[in-house]
């Protein structure tokens, strides 16, 4: 348990990293990482339990900003990827949680 957890925190802390690095206006970059901020690292845990084939580092950045409700726009322009790309990994994430019989996003 204390391992998921060590690996949630580092896949946050590299968020955090990447959002503060991209071409986003200060503004948004702020506003991303207070919601970033905001996710209980706990919830985060107990979704990786339940997801089902287990996550990867890539799935949990889109994780932390699903569940902080930052727009697909701007979570496109961090990663660098096209909006329909974010689109698609929010598809294939809810594949994940297919088999526990809930969608988180």
């Amino acid at each position: 348990m204390e391992n998921k957890v060590l690996i949630i925190q580092n896949a946050q802390t590299q968020l955090e990293y990447q959002i503060q690095t991209s071409p986003l206006s200060k503004d948004e970059k702020n506003s991303m990482l207070e919601s970033i901020k905001e996710v209980d690292a706990k919830l985060v845990v107990s979704l990786c339990d339940l997801a089902q084939p287990p996550l990867t580092k890539a799935n949990l950045s889109y994780i932390f900003c699903f569940l902080a409700g930052i727009r697909v726009k701007w979570i496109a322009r961090v990663f660098n990827v096209e909006p329909a790309t974010v689109y698609t990994s929010r598809f294939r994430l809810r594949r994940h949680f297919k088999y526990a019989g809930m969608s988180p996003f």
